[in-house]
């Protein structure tokens, strides 16, 4: 049976909403991290994963780590019912996928450590504030091509919009003032995280 390694708070939250998504069972293994004594630095678990971050899978044998990865991974093999139907469908989840890591998570993450992760006397409000003016032009792509094309599988939510919704999650759950200047990304995130399986998802995590 696949393994998911990591907690639900972290990215490995995006693998398991994969997976109900997909009908994959799977075997958790809770793997602990930013606390005394994390797990993901202990050496059992730097041999599954060396760069001692989570999420990992154990997939009967073939092990993986990185998280878009394990997620394009899986939904091809498992053949999920968001997978795309046609190369330019796979074409567009690339795109997506690789957008959203690169030109939004690492903002998305300053933002967060600053804002709400970090305790009050290490937070860095100047450095929130750049990261926002950063990324503000970076989700008007979003909110353009939502504006044209209502989502970003194409004619219906597929695995594309897995790709942005999952990252952009937790902008929805510490409820970013940011989304508020970009309504139909707002509104397309809201329906993203209150799909079915994505609740149920959320009920591990939240």
């Amino acid at each position: 049976m696949l393994k998911l390694y990591g907690q639900f708070r972290s990215r490995a939250f995006r693998v398991a909403w994969l997976c109900k998504e997909s009908s994959i069972p799977y075997e958790h293994v809770n793997v602990t991290i930013n606390v005394a004594g994390a797990t993901c630095k202990e050496p059992w678990y730097a041999a599954i994963n060396p760069n001692k971050r989570v999420p990992a899978i154990d997939d009967d044998g073939l092990v993986m780590w990185e998280s878009a990865a394990i997620n394009v991974y899986l939904a091809e093999k498992y053949r999920s019912p968001l997978w795309p139907k046609d190369a330019a469908g796979k074409a567009a989840m690339l795109q997506w996928a690789f957008y959203i890591a690169n030109d939004v998570e690492p903002q998305m993450i300053v933002m967060q450590r600053h804002r709400h992760m970090l305790p009050a006397e290490q937070r860095n409000e100047k450095l929130a504030q750049e990261a926002e003016q950063q990324v503000l032009p970076k989700m008007q792509v979003l909110e353009d091509h939502l504006a044209k094309h209502g989502c970003f599988a194409g004619r219906a939510w597929g695995m594309a919009d897995f790709m942005v919704a999952s990252v952009c999650y937790s902008m929805w759950f510490n409820k970013f003032p940011l989304l508020e200047r970009f309504p139909k990304f707002k509104a397309w995130l809201d329906a993203s995280v209150n799909r079915p399986m994505a609740k149920e998802a959320r009920k591990l995590r939240e």
